[in-house]
């Protein structure tokens, strides 16, 4: 359950968002959240703001489409999480490129997680061939995979992640990506990729994120929704996960790294200050050089 008696839960839909949760497709998911006894908001065409973010627990950007956020939303956003709140960001296969929208600009670089602009397939028992509907049945060890057996994920893009980012979802090798062809309006097969995952969360000051490479698992989709396998008790523990705060441990850890970071990008500043000044130092020499012979010919 969740750790107040009545948390409340943005979903914003001023970003054309495909989870919508007055839509009878996210129905179930909407049960699940009052059942968690979640206060639930629909922002449908404020612009995300200081004042919308003061008022809830979590927001959550389901698979923006033909929109962007502007250069204030994401300053907002990235403030509300790092003072304890907490996002649910999802894509869907072929991300950003696909979708026309810019999520990437708050997950990719300040979270830590990208959005990869392809789809994951895999072989399954019911087409050799491939299917980008994949079971996935063993879990890191965290607690928004607690007691997974399985989960049926279907049209994922896969994610990128920096350094402070935990992978929840991934495949083995024997998956593979692949990545559209704007030209050619065809799918190619990626040879490079090694690694797939498709959900992974991090921790921002005070706040927690989680990410997600497919909206379906919300739908109720019989093949690849809420109710399929443990699909529900994960996304379960996500939003408990989410409304949890953070460990005190967590933040110090993190604002120590970010500290560390800092030192390092301004050594590396100075670093190359002092390169500039040495090249201005040889160039004045040489500079002077050619002054001096320039004058010993004029004489």
């Amino acid at each position: 359950m969740p750790f107040s008696n009545k948390s409340t839960i943005l979903f914003d839909l001023s970003h054309n968002e495909m989870l919508n949760l007055s839509e009878n497709e996210f129905s179930e998911f909407s049960n699940l959240l009052e059942n968690l006894s979640f206060k639930i908001i629909l922002n449908e065409k404020s612009e995300i703001n200081k004042d919308l973010l003061e008022k809830i627990n979590i927001l959550v950007i389901g698979n923006p489409i033909n929109e962007f956020f502007s250069n204030n939303e994401i300053e907002n956003i990235i403030n509300y999480v790092r003072t304890g709140g907490s996002i649910l960001l999802i894509s869907e296969y072929g991300a950003d490129f696909l979708q026309k929208s810019n999520l990437n600009d708050i997950s990719g670089n300040f979270f830590n997680i990208l959005f990869e602009d392809n789809i994951i397939k895999k072989k399954n028992q019911s087409n050799e061939n491939c299917s980008s509907i994949i079971s996935i049945n063993t879990f890191p060890n965290h607690e928004i995979t607690n007691q997974l057996r399985e989960i049926i994920i279907g049209g994922s893009c896969s994610l990128l992640l920096k350094k402070g980012a935990t992978p929840l979802l991934e495949l083995d090798t024997s998956a593979w990506v692949e990545k559209y062809d704007d030209s050619t309006k065809e799918w190619y097969k990626e040879e490079k990729k090694s690694q797939f995952l498709l959900s992974a969360c991090s921790k921002f000051g005070r706040g927690k994120v989680v990410a997600l490479g497919d909206i379906d698992i919300l739908t109720n989709d019989v093949n690849i929704g809420i109710k399929q396998m443990d699909n529900k008790k994960f996304l379960t523990n996500i939003i408990n996960w989410l409304i949890k705060p953070s460990e005190k441990s967590d933040v110090i850890y993190w604002t120590l790294n970010r500290i560390g970071t800092l030192e390092t990008q301004i050594k590396n500043i100075n670093i190359k200050i002092d390169n500039i000044i040495e090249t201005i130092t040889i160039l004045e020499k040489r500079i002077s050089n050619i002054a001096d012979i320039l004058s010993v010919d004029q004489k």
